[in-house]
Parts: structure tokens; C-alpha cells; sequence
């Protein structure tokens, strides 16, 4: 009795999962993926729930895998707070992944994508990044293609292309630069450590140099 309320359970959230993933617009793709159900089985949920006429928009074709995208100016400043969230909910392994996007996708982590990306929509609701962008950002940081560094302005939290040769530095510092430079009679202004992906993210009493 035990293995079948345990069954009928995970199929519940199976079932409850993929619900949220439609309602979020993923492809069937990441569905799939997550849930373990047929495509079939995916049209029957859309029929079942009425989803198809309640104005849930379906995007066919694979998933976006371009991740350079994310670190355009436009896509920036929410892209790395989408990074930041998924440093905080753990999604990202410690290690790298090279096969992120066959070996992560399971119930446990699809449920933790969601929560995550409905806790980044209630802080910022205008945000223009969907969930099938807030994945691909979570497999190129578990296979590093992308990573996270500081602004070395203002200290904050960035994404980071590492091929890339754009300076380390956040969209709004890019656009406002501050006149504020660090005293350089100053020890401790003097002493600020270099900007690397390992540094924490508290900020200092003087501003650093922009250059």
C-alpha cells in the first residue's frame, strides 16, 4: 500500500508540475524533460485542464540555446539577477556539469526552476525574461559557459561571459558612471581586493576605480 501512495504522490506532482510549466509557457522540451511524460500525455493535460483555450501560449520548436544572449545590455541587469537567484536556491552545482542539459533535468529540480523564477516574477514583475531563458541560464552556469562576478563599481552581482571581453562592470555603473574614485592616500582604499567570481558581495566604505 505503501509503494502504491508513494506512486500515486510523485504522479500527482508529476502531473502538478507540468501543469505550472505550461501555465509558465516552456516548450515541451523542458516538460519532458522534468516530468518524464510523453508528448501525448502532454496534449491530454492541455484538453484535460482547458489550458489550450485560456489563452496559454505554446511555443513549438526546441529551446533557446544561445545563451550570449543573456549577457546582452538589454537582457544584462535581469539575467543576473536571475543568476543570483539560482546561486541562492542551490541550482547551480557546485562542479561543473558538462552535460547539464541531459543529467540536471528531474521532478525535484523542475519544481525548485519554478519556485525560483515565481519568486524572481513577484520581486520584479515587469521582467521580460520567461522560464525557458531562466533554464538555459541555469544549464550554461552548471556547464560554465556562463559565470557570475562583481561590478567593479558598485560590487554588485553580474553575469559573466568568460570568453567574453567586456569589462566587469553592471549596466547601470556603464550608463550612470559615478565621479566617486577611491582615495589612494587611503589604506583601506588602497588595499580593496581585485574583483573575482570568488569575492563576496558586501560593499566597501570607498568606492573603487572605475578603470
Amino acid at each position: 500500500m505503501r509503494v502504491s501512495e508513494d506512486r500515486y504522490t510523485r504522479d500527482l506532482r508529476r502531473i502538478q508540475l507540468a501543469h505550472r510549466l505550461i501555465r509558465h509557457e516552456v516548450r515541451t522540451y523542458w516538460i519532458r524533460a522534468f516530468t518524464r511524460f510523453t508528448e501525448g500525455r502532454i496534449r491530454n493535460l492541455l484538453r484535460s485542464y482547458g489550458l489550450a483555450s485560456d489563452g496559454v501560449h505554446r511555443y513549438r520548436g526546441s529551446p533557446p540555446r544561445l545563451y550570449a544572449r543573456l549577457v546582452v545590455p538589454k537582457n544584462h541587469s535581469e539575467a543576473s539577477a536571475l543568476a543570483g537567484i539560482a546561486f541562492i536556491w542551490h541550482l547551480v552545482p557546485e562542479e561543473p556539469v558538462p552535460d547539464a542539459w541531459r543529467t540536471l533535468p528531474s521532478l525535484d529540480f523542475g519544481e525548485t526552476v519554478c519556485e525560483a523564477f515565481e519568486l524572481f516574477r513577484l520581486m520584479i514583475p515587469g521582467g521580460t525574461l520567461n522560464l525557458d531563458r531562466f533554464i538555459l541560464l541555469v544549464m550554461a552556469l552548471a556547464e560554465r559557459q556562463l559565470t557570475v562576478g562583481h561590478c567593479s563599481h558598485c560590487r554588485a552581482l553580474i553575469l559573466l561571459d568568460p570568453l567574453g571581453v567586456k569589462r566587469r562592470i553592471c549596466v547601470h555603473c556603464e550608463k550612470y558612471p559615478s565621479p566617486v574614485t577611491p582615495d589612494c592616500s587611503d589604506p583601506e582604499a588602497e588595499s580593496l581586493p581585485d574583483d573575482t567570481p570568488e569575492t563576496g558581495g558586501s560593499r566597501r566604505g570607498k568606492q573603487q576605480k572605475l578603470f
